[in-house]
């Protein structure tokens, strides 16, 4: 259960509204006007309480669950007592998520600026906009109508912003287009100078930096996180990407649309990367290389070369998944049989 010192709970709603919601069956009809009040895990549910069922692993603590209703598919649901009351659906994550964001749906912006927020001039700020204590917001910037400026973020000048978005605390947001409904995570930074030196009798000498980060809509990036602008083009991130905590996205970077990219990731410049790809946490993609759509990169990778469209590769230096598996498990055997030797 929720500390609703942190979450504001909505709801009650009955099982009906609920299966109407999420387009569920319920397994037993009778019980459609039952009120359910929140959302607990199997083994802490009450009465009143939906839970998920989406693993067989946790057959005998969804068997001896006191939830009120389980979201589960019928494969599932087969494994469970007859007096269960089941939400039947296809996928039970994703009604699980509808159904969570149903009980505790987006706060709403609280509209106004803070006394303490510095607005220069020419700036817009749409309506409906939270703009919270030590923001500061430079010249020529448009933010778009509900958005939420957390507590010391900075917005550089002509910098652009969709609708509905949240920039974290102490996040930094410059030389940036930002679409609507973007998610900044606390202390990101958007939009900094690319990792480029050239070397010079004297010591290196900073390339300079003259494109822009563009999020496209429904872009999240977490705490954290930093997207570096590109040095002639654009660094791009495709509509719908999701990027971790402690990410590295450097500059003239190309991110197609719904990718994945986990924790302590990190992608060297004029990298490209195709739409609904997924990469594994601190994984280290060098540059230059292209990664096809719907490639699979497994966690600690070394990407050094191209990887084909829809092929799931892993290790250092990252290899077809088959054969870095084949490679390990040879390693291994041969590793025991020294041992053995010796």
């Amino acid at each position: 259960m929720a500390d609703t010192r942190f979450f504001r709970r909505s709801g009650p709603f009955s099982l009906g509204s609920i299966a109407q919601h999420v387009g569920a069956s319920l397994s037993r009809p009778t019980l459609a006007d039952l009120s359910m009040h929140d959302l607990a895990s199997l083994d802490t549910a009450g009465p009143s309480d939906v839970s998920l069922f989406s693993n067989g692993a946790y057959q005998g603590v969804a068997a001896s669950s006191r939830a009120g209703a389980l979201i589960t598919s019928r494969k599932l649901g087969g494994l469970m007592p007859e007096e269960s009351c089941l939400l039947y659906v296809t996928d039970p994550r994703l009604a699980f998520a509808l159904v969570g964001s149903l009980f505790y749906p987006a706060r709403t912006p609280d509209a106004g600026i803070h006394e303490t927020a510095v607005v220069a001039s020419g700036s817009t700020i749409g309506e409906g906009c939270q703009i919270d204590a030590g923001v500061r917001i430079g010249r020529e910037v448009t933010i778009g109508l509900g958005c939420h400026i957390e507590a010391n973020a900075v917005i550089g000048d002509g910098v652009s912003i969709g609708q509905a978005c949240l920039i974290g605390a102490n996040g930094t947001v410059r030389h940036a287009l930002v679409g609507s409904r973007v998610r900044l995570g606390s202390n990101s930074c958007i939009g900094g100078e690319g990792f480029g030196f050239v070397p010079t009798p004297k010591g290196l000498l900073r390339q300079t930096q003259l494109g822009r980060v563009i999020l496209e809509d429904d872009v999240e990036i977490g705490s954290n996180s930093s997207v570096d602008r590109g040095a002639l083009g654009d660094t791009i991130i495709g509509r719908g990407t999701v990027i971790d905590n402690l990410v590295q996205v450097a500059h003239n970077v190309r991110i197609g649309r719904h990718c994945v990219i986990a924790a302590q990731a990190g992608i060297a410049g004029s990298t490209e990367i195709g739409d609904n790809v997924m990469i594994g946490g601190q994984s280290a993609i060098i540059d230059h290389v292209k990664i096809g759509p719907r490639a699979r990169i497994a966690a600690r990778s070394g990407v050094m070369r191209d990887v084909p469209e829809g092929e799931t590769w892993g290790g250092v230096p990252a290899i077809p998944i088959r054969q870095w598996h084949r490679q390990t498990a040879l390693l291994a055997r041969l590793t025991e049989r020294k041992a053995q030797e010796d």
